[in-house]
């Protein structure tokens, strides 16, 4: 049975992107808001969930997404893909990063496919 991988970016491209790159190995369910993500995350079960920082259509950012799933007590582990190098981010945006219990990686953009499944696999078996 494939895992279920949750993924947020609020490009339509990297959704396509996700889509096609990871249902060969994953069952995929794609979002393209925080709020959608969040709602999902809390009411349906995944192995893992991948969240873009940046959300250029969003009030949050990934890093929010993420702390509001811990804080709604959604034990999922989770891991950023984005475009900004963790040097980038601003100082505030890495404290919070810092403090999450269930982020399993950080990734910059772009990877190749093979080896965002191997990423995703290495941490849901």
């Amino acid at each position: 049975m494939k895992k279920r991988i949750l993924t947020l970016d609020d490009q339509e491209s990297m959704r396509n992107v996700f889509l096609f790159t990871l249902k060969k190995e994953f069952d995929v369910v794609v979002t393209s808001t925080a709020e959608e993500t969040i709602e999902k995350a809390k009411t349906e079960p995944f192995d893992f969930i991948l969240i873009d920082i940046l959300l250029d259509t969003d009030r949050m950012d990934g890093i929010d997404v993420a702390m509001e799933l811990e804080r709604a007590g959604v034990n999922t582990p989770y891991g950023f893909l984005t475009s900004l190098s963790e040097e980038s981010l601003e100082a505030s945006q890495r404290e919070r990063a810092k403090r999450l219990k269930n982020l399993k990686f950080y990734q910059t953009k772009p990877i190749p496919p093979a080896e965002l499944i191997n990423k995703i696999k290495s941490v849901t078996g």
